[in-house]
């Protein structure tokens, strides 16, 4: 990852707080907490404070516009530390949404907000057991929607939902729920990376006018935020299998077996060096996406579905070979290996698995 001077920075300063604030006995904590809690508001709020909801959003509602390469560096310094947060929830896909689907007098009101913690939001798109890009079914009907939402990152404590559905006209658009609103139940989940989600079931909760984001591009919004999500989730993921790589080689080069170092055995050595390159591959096509996405090429979607599937692929390889390189304890809760290869499997998942993007990338492409 090619960074300037400010991002390297701001790179440094993120890791050393996470690894002071967040350390990922955090993760712990949180996962054996009350399933309605997603994350830690306290540290939630000194990320704000930090500015990073503030990165990409435009000066003109309260951002700073740093950068995507500088959020997806934030992101791995938190892939590194499982960190649990609604970065990539509320920062990152849902102030997307807003900017791209909303219109600008609904952005005046959002976005400020959203920069400040005021307001969390998380997008809710999937309603079945995989996820299917925005192939939704929820819609309303004279004024009423009923459905189901299924996986929303950080559902559970989120002030705002954004919801994907159909218009009376069967066209896409995004309702924005509060998630307290007559007729919505919010069931809080946590799956076996020990983090946060939800499920929505709506019965006959009215929908105004005003509650539609009011954009002129949707559709194409909703892709884009999609993209950029899986983009940021990737670059996350990636800090997940540097960390295990480096935690793996240093156990390695301690660990005796017949009174040698089993660093110094030739088939583990081609093991790590096999793993390294399959990291550096998969970071390569991360980087692109968080370049193409600063230079606004026109080829994102086909970017981020390349680096979300290679960074499926090398987190779970990553996380399965390392608890294998660490013997039987790597699987104990003692280690933290074993939850970085949870967190991988549930990632595989979130915002679409290897295959899902794999066609994605295959269609960009006109096959």
């Amino acid at each position: 990852m090619i960074l300037n001077e400010e991002q390297r920075i701001l790179q440094q300063s993120m890791a050393d707080f996470f690894e002071a604030e967040a350390p990922i006995a955090a993760l712990r904590a949180l996962r054996d907490a009350p399933s309605h809690l997603n994350f830690d508001a306290g540290l939630w709020q000194q990320m704000v404070e930090l500015g990073l909801p503030a990165l990409t959003v435009p000066e003109a509602y309260g951002g700073v516009e740093l950068g995507w390469m500088g959020l997806g560096a934030i992101c791995q310094e938190a892939g590194r530390r499982l960190v649990a947060s609604p970065l990539i929830a509320s920062a990152v896909v849902a102030q997307t949404v807003v900017m791209h689907c909303a219109s600008e007098d609904q952005c005046a009101e959002l976005l400020p907000a959203m920069v400040t913690g005021e307001l969390t939001a998380s997008l809710a798109v999937d309603e079945g057991v995989h996820f299917r890009g925005l192939a939704t079914q929820c819609q309303v009907v004279e004024g009423r929607l009923n459905g189901t939402k299924r996986l929303v990152m950080e559902g559970a404590q989120v002030s705002r939902l954004l919801l994907v559905a159909r218009r009376e006209e069967a066209s896409l658009g995004v309702v924005v729920l509060d998630p307290n609103a007559p007729g919505v139940t919010v069931t809080p989940i946590k799956l076996m990376d020990g983090r946060g989600y939800a499920d929505i079931q709506l019965r006959e909760v009215t929908v105004s006018d005003a509650d539609w984001l009011a954009g002129d591009t949707v559709e194409h919004g909703l892709e884009h935020a999609l993209a950029i999500g899986s983009v940021a989730l990737a670059a996350e993921m990636m800090g997940g299998a540097r960390e295990l790589l480096e935690r793996t080689v240093a156990y390695l080069c301690e660990r005796e077996q017949f009174g040698v170092k089993i660093g110094s055995f030739q088939a583990l050595q081609h093991r790590c060096a096999q793993l390294y390159c399959d990291l550096e591959l998969a970071q390569s096509a991360v980087d692109a996406a968080l370049t193409a996405l600063d230079h606004g090429a026109d080829n994102i979607v086909a970017l981020a579905s390349a680096a979300k599937a290679m960074a499926n692929d090398c987190f779970q390889s990553m996380s399965s070979q390392a608890v294998q390189l660490h013997g039987g304890m790597g699987v104990t809760d003692e280690m933290d290996i074993g939850l970085f290869l949870k967190r991988s499997r549930v990632c595989n998942q979130l915002l679409g698995d290897a295959d899902w993007h794999r066609r994605r990338f295959a269609e960009a492409h006109g096959f």
